[in-house]
């Protein structure tokens, strides 16, 4: 309790679990406070709490889920929306436009309803697989913006595997020197004419948060670039490489199961806030690290729960073919867009960071 000078008493409570050392501190910082010469009592009592608050904050898991509010919908104020989509639906069944974001794999884009719906999607697969591979290829072939975001691999790099898909130009060439530059000039150029409307954020280099927050509205933020980035669109893809590396570079001070469970929330709000598909690259724990699952997720349960789809990808031969392709089986262990537990058989070339169906 703190007393002001009428002797009113006001209780002040202090953030986070009180310890013996915490007490200490606050001692120490009641001495350094009751130096303080300004006259105004409120001023003072402010200055006090201000000076005790920055001792007792600790990372706070604030989970951002969207820049805008709740709404209560009577069904009649759907009817617009759906009278759009039904035609939006019907004109894609026509093969007139694309309805959404799709993987470019007819096989795959069948099983998952068609389209990504809105929402978080989860891609998880053992070391080497070709996670990123397979999600990179989807933000280019997609058929809409689509904004890459990479924690681990350098956008460079990237770029060079992009080439290699679109030329057929082993990825070591793109390293080695092996072509001349001329060559290699174009067929980048050539690489990056197939898709226009992808953007690489490179957050390798620090932190992008879902939305930007009240203290600093101006921030770079995940938001804002998509919708920028989707201009008159009406779809747009955000990739997340991977989620545990985003969070952590966001929340390190916290436990695991708490940065990512915040992450989830915020991603999840920024699916709903952009109505599109988040797609993000998921760590297997150790126990699934082979034998995979719908619970595979390493760190928290909310990774298969808050999930429209996840997505399994397990190499299923020992090595590549003649063809330099590995079989990987993409499973569907969880689907709210249709059937659970379904699997498409695809082939994997690394040295061209290629998927294809059978």
């Amino acid at each position: 309790m703190a007393e002001n000078g009428n002797g009113a008493r006001r209780r002040i409570t202090l953030p986070g679990n009180i310890t013996a050392k915490d007490i200490e501190t606050l001692r120490k910082v009641v001495h350094e406070a009751s130096g303080l010469v300004d006259n105004d009592q409120n001023t003072r009592v402010q200055a006090f709490l201000s000076s005790v608050q920055k001792y007792f904050e600790a990372p706070q898991a604030t989970e951002v889920t969207s820049p805008g509010q709740p709404r209560v919908y009577r069904l009649g104020d759907l009817l617009k929306e759906w009278d759009t989509f039904a035609e939006e639906a019907y004109e894609a069944r026509q093969g007139n436009k694309p309805l959404g974001i799709k993987t470019g794999l007819d096989k795959v884009d069948e099983e998952i309803g068609g389209v990504f719906q809105p929402g978080l999607h989860s891609i998880q697969g053992g070391p080497g697989v070709g996670k990123t591979a397979f999600a990179l290829q989807v933000a280019c072939q997609c058929g809409f913006p689509a904004i890459y975001v990479t924690c681990e691999m350098a956008p460079l790099e990237l770029l060079r595997r992009i080439a290699a898909r679109v030329t057929g130009t082993y990825l070591g060439k793109f390293k080695s020197g092996e072509l001349e530059p001329d060559q290699a000039k174009a067929q980048v150029r050539r690489a990056i004419a197939t898709c226009p409307n992808l953007a690489i954020l490179d957050s390798t280099r620090g932190y992008v948060p879902a939305f930007a927050n009240d203290s600093n509205p101006n921030a770079m933020n995940l938001y804002d670039l998509a919708e920028t980035l989707r201009g008159d669109s009406p779809h747009v893809l955000v990739v997340i490489d991977s989620l545990h590396s985003w969070a952590d570079k966001a929340l390190a001070d916290l436990k695991e199961y708490e940065y990512l469970n915040t992450a989830i929330g915020s991603l999840r709000g920024l699916a709903a806030a952009l109505d599109c598909p988040v797609i993000a690259i998921t760590e297997r724990n150790r126990q699934s690290m082979d034998k995979g699952g719908v619970s595979g997720g390493a760190g928290t349960r909310k990774i298969e729960y808050s999930a429209e789809s996840v997505i399994e990808l397990d190499s299923t031969n020992g090595g590549p073919d003649a063809n330099g392709e590995v079989s990987v089986s993409l499973k569907l262990s969880k689907n709210r867009s249709g059937v659970i537990g379904r699997s498409v058989e695809l082939r994997f070339n690394g040295a061209l960071q290629r998927y294809r169906e059978v």
